[in-house]
Formats: structure tokens, sequence, C-alpha cells
């Protein structure tokens, strides 16, 4: 597979996107966005933003302004409801069959590029122009996520974004963490707020737009996208047949696009991007976990602030009509895809594997990339070899190789569903918030169980994302038979968005919540037994000769036979004083249908 693109330099760009989009000559004063009336030197600030949705809200019935939630500091999160026959309701816009557009903006606050872009199209709404995008569906926008990251404005927040000059925001919320790390562990308000908007909407397309730097090259609008087999079939098909048709528009218009780029050598582009989707802290991660179609879009930071929020805002024109080509097509590819999850988890479905962990192919594929010129020298900063480009419009387009297709890493088979221990609150609440399926067990049950036991974490050195990450960790599971209490958690497999379940609560996911540390007691020794106490009984045990042989067989390990500590638990572990939940996860998976539990509640 190739993919062909027209290289063009950033300097031209804005001149060849202008007769796709009307510049802001002759529009009236009132509609003008704070960008427009400063040539692009200032955006919006949190305030102004919501005072311009609100006034398009007063002029136009097709326009609802409301919030999904409160930033940390309070802020409120504005969520803005577009639709032509006024289903402003998520209850309204699933009865009529309607999809459901969610276009999001400022999760990196400094990137403000969507948020712009979005409001310019409200404001031709208003206006009566391009009243064909109505057609797509129900359209959110959520044109600032990280409200108190927008509003810590500094004109040195991002070195190497070419604007607004007069100041972005901060990439970070009050407390210092990263929105789009946070997708499923769900650490900020702004996150379970997000969850809770997408709970209650189930939007079929997310949009997640943002501005990137690194490499430089001549496409002024890169994205991303999941594929299968990481993304279900029916909502991999739906992008390659309705994608192509929306960057070859921007191509015709003079806004050059390609996939994102990644380097997989910084010194040297020849070798290669990579476009891969991450897992599923990132936005197209997360969504693809619950069945949706999650579409990022980077705008090229090196470019001027006007010519990013003019193809930006193409762009998602381009979409919307897309979509509104034929809209039955995407609620089916949803509808497929949630339905597929179902019964490939329903008691009586044949077994099948569920991925823990993907990676990316190296494959053949290869993408006409142009990439500026560039020579290699050494950094005075570092001591390193730096990479230096230097743009023109006489730079080479080179066919490189292309990284995007998903492959399996790690997989397991899938179960019936999950039990969660009673007590295990904060694992609790997150499932909750993600709008899981969850049932209470009013009555004790015996049955039989997958166990999960880990030794060994090791963890990272320093913080990340305001926790102490597990790196790694040793697992042992097996099949026993346990007595489950009232008050447990049950998790079935036959749910759309049983995945997400699946990556918080599989230790070896990426982003369970064992790897984000909120599961760390499992790991402590709570009692002891004294040495004396252990010396006895070890020497009474060596009259077995199983365990006289073990022992002789640990010994033989010279690291072990120096290591005191090791040696106390070698036997501490063969006594009746061993705590045996020391390690055993408070998870267990249901793999036989008839051991799936019946006396729930729902919650």
């Amino acid at each position: 597979m190739k993919r062909t693109s027209v290289p063009l330099s950033v300097t031209l760009i804005l001149v060849l996107a202008a007769p796709l989009i009307s510049l802001a000559e002759g529009m009236p004063e009132q509609w003008l966005t704070v960008a427009e009336k400063t040539t692009f030197e200032i955006t919006a600030s949190h305030t102004q933003t919501l005072e311009f949705l609100e006034r398009a809200a007063a002029e136009s019935e097709m326009i609802q302004v409301t919030t999904f939630g409160n930033s940390g500091l309070g802020r409120r999160l504005p969520l803005v409801i577009v639709s032509k026959d006024r289903l402003f309701t998520p209850e309204a816009a699933h009865a009529a069959g309607k999809p459901v557009v969610l276009i999001q903006s400022c999760i990196h606050p400094g990137e403000v590029d969507g948020k712009t872009a979005s409001m310019m199209i409200l404001r031709d709404i208003v206006l009566g122009r391009n009243t064909d995008l109505l057609d797509a569906g129900v359209i959110l926008f959520a044109p600032i996520y990280n409200a108190d990251g927008h509003e810590d404005v500094s004109p040195t927040n991002r070195a190497n974004q070419h604007g607004p000059v007069g100041g972005m925001g901060f990439r970070t919320t009050v407390t210092g963490l990263d929105l789009n790390r946070d997708h499923l562990k769900l650490d900020t308000v702004e996150a379970i707020a997000l969850a809770s908007l997408v709970n209650r909407w189930q939007p079929h397309v997310h949009v997640d737009n943002h501005v990137t730097n690194g490499s430089h090259h001549h496409w002024l609008l890169t994205w991303s996208r999941a594929e299968a087999p990481q993304l279900s079939p029916s909502l991999d098909r739906w992008l390659d047949d309705h994608l192509p048709p929306v960057f070859e528009k921007l191509d015709e218009a003079g806004i050059p696009n390609g996939p994102y780029v990644s380097l997989i050598d910084r010194h040297d582009p020849s070798r290669g991007i990579d476009s891969s989707v991450a897992g599923p802290r990132f936005s197209t991660g997360y969504f693809t976990l619950r069945n949706r179609i999650s579409l990022l879009v980077e705008m090229y930071a090196y470019a001027p602030y006007e010519a990013r929020v003019r193809a930006n805002k193409a762009m998602l024109e381009e979409l919307l009509r897309e979509i509104a080509r034929e809209p039955r097509a995407l609620v089916t590819a949803v509808d497929q895809a949630r339905a597929r999850t179902i019964d490939l988890g329903l008691p009586d479905a044949k077994p099948s594997d569920i991925v823990l962990r993907w990676r990316t192919a190296t494959g053949d594929d290869t993408v006409f990339f142009p990439v500026c010129k560039w020579t290699t020298e050494d950094s005075m900063v570092t001591g390193s070899p730096m990479i230096h480009f230097n743009c023109s419009t006489e730079d080479p387009v080179l066919e490189v190789p292309w990284r995007h297709r998903p492959e399996t890493e790690l997989s397991i088979e899938r179960p019936r569903g999950y039990v969660l221990m009673p007590g295990w609150t904060e694992a609790h609440q997150r499932l909750k918030d993600h709008g899981l399926i969850l049932k209470i067990l009013d009555s004790p049950v015996t049955m039989e169980v997958e166990t999960i036991r880990l030794t060994g974490p090791e963890t990272a050195d320093s913080p990340y994302q305001g926790r102490v990450v597990i790196e790694d960790f040793e697992t042992s599971r097996q099949t026993e038979r346990r007595t489950i209490p009232a008050g447990a958690l049950w998790i079935p497999a036959d749910q759309p968005e049983f995945e997400v379940a699946v990556q918080l609560l599989e230790p070896e996911a990426p982003d369970s919540l064992v790897r984000w540390g909120l599961l760390n007691s499992v790991f402590e020794r709570k009692e002891y037994i004294g040495l004396d106490t252990l010396e006895g009984l070890a020497r009474d045990m060596l009259s077995d000769p199983e365990t006289r042989t073990a022992w002789n067989a640990a010994l033989e390990d010279e690291e072990f036979a120096g290591n005191g500590g090791a040696r106390y638990i070698w036997w501490y572990r063969r006594t009746a004083f061993w705590d045996e939940s020391v390690g055993l996860m408070p998870v267990y998976r249901v793999m036989d249908p008839d051991d799936i539990p019946t006396s729930t509640a729902a919650q």
C-alpha cells in the first residue's frame, strides 16, 4: 500500500487554502472570532469563548450550549450541541437514528487550532452558511477540554509552535496531569467528565484536534486512526471507505496532508515514519476499546496559526460532509462493532482470545513523504548528534517505509467476565465511571475461578503522570474453587465496551490498574514471623525429603544463598502462617459459563 501526497511549501498554504474558506472580510463584526479580529495573533480566552458560544445559541434554534463538567478549579467545560432537528438530548438523537459526532479541542490547551476552527464553523451555521454540514447528524463541540490549562497563557508555553504570538495555554491541568494520558485511569475530574459525556451521548465518531511538532515537512495536516484487527472490522471498513475522500478534498483545496509523523529514526527521516495508534491512555486507543471511531488530527506547528486554523476547519467540514453523504452507514458500522463484542462474550460463545497489548508491524507499506532537506551535526547543548532541517519549495519527496498496522504482542483467553472483590473502591469507581455494566452479588457464591498472583514488582525510577508506574512483575495463574462474598462486583463479558474492563483489570495490559500503581497493596506483606519461631519450623520441615531437596536446589543459586531476606521468605511461604493474599489480585477471571454468577442485582 502506498499513499501519495503533493508537496507544498508552508509559505504557499494560506494562498492555496483561501478558495475553500472565505476570509473574514465582509463578516459582521460580532461574528468575528478573537483570532480573526487580531489577525490571528491572539486566541479567545475561556470567557470570550463562552460569550461567543452563548451568542451563537441565542441566534440559532439549532444550537444549544451546555456543560459536560467542571475543571479542577471549577471552570465550565463547555459543550455545544448542534442539530437541525433540535435533537438536544442523547435519547432523542439515538431514537432518531442519527450519528453523533464529538469534536474535541484543547486537550492540550497550547494547541488551540481546533477551538478556533470550531467557533468559525458554528458562526457559519448561524449565518446560514455550510448548512449541509448539519446533515451529518448531531454534532457535539467540546472546544475547551482542559479549561484550567487553557487560561495559563504565555507566549513561551510552546517553543516550537508558530503562534498565536499573543500566547497560548499550558499543556497540563492544574494538578500537572496530561489529559491525553488519562483516558483510562481517570485520575482527573476532567477525564471523568469526558467519560461521562461519552457514556451519555455514545458518539459514533470522535475527533481529537492537536498541533504537532518534531520533524519538518510539507504536510499542513496529519492524522492517525486505529486499524483492524485492533479496530473492529466494521469500523475499519467505514474508515477505509470514508476517510480517503476527505483527504482528497483537502488535497484539491491545496491543503497538503498525510499520516501522522513519528520518525522511526530521529536522525534519518529516510528510514520512515510510524503513524500507529498508541495505548488506551490516549484518545485514539481509548475510543477504539469502546467500539467508536476516533480520528487524531495534528496540525503542523511550524505553519502560521491562521493557516493551521483554516486547514483544521476545512478538514472538520469535509469530514462532516462525508458523514452526511451516508449517515446510516456510520450508525450501522458502530452497531455491528458493538454487537460483535457482545457476541464474543456471550456465555455460550466459542472460546476466543482477547489482546492485551498491540505493537506496530513493520510491513511493506510505503508513503511519499515531503520531508524538508536535512543535515546531521553535533549538538553543542547535548554533545550528541542532532538533525537540522532546511525547508524550501525544492525539497524532494521520498518514498519511505510507513508503519501503521497493528499486530498482537500479547493475548489471553477471553473470560466470560470478571469478579472484583468487595472493598476495592478505586477499581470499582473507575469501572463505574467508564459506564460499564456492573452487577453486585447479593449473596455468597462458591465457584471455579482463575486467580492471578503477582510477584517481584519493579517500579519506575521517577514519577510519571503523578504516579510511580509498576514497570514489570511476574504473573502466575491457576484455577481454584473460591467462595465469593456478597457485595463482590460481577463484570460480564457480553457488553459492548468490555475491552475497557480488560485493559483495566488484566495486569499485563499497558494501562492496567496494576501498572498505574492503583493496586500496590497487593504486593505488600502485612504480617511477619519471628526468626526464632521460623527457625524451629524450618528445621522440622527439613525432615521432609521433598522439602530438603527443594531447599538444596535453591541454595545452588549463589545470589539466593547469600540473600538472607530471600531465604526467610522461602521458608515463611511454606508455613501455615503465610498470608496467601500476598500477591493475589482482587480480580478473578470466570472462564466456565456454568460458573457465571446468577444471584446479582444490577448497579
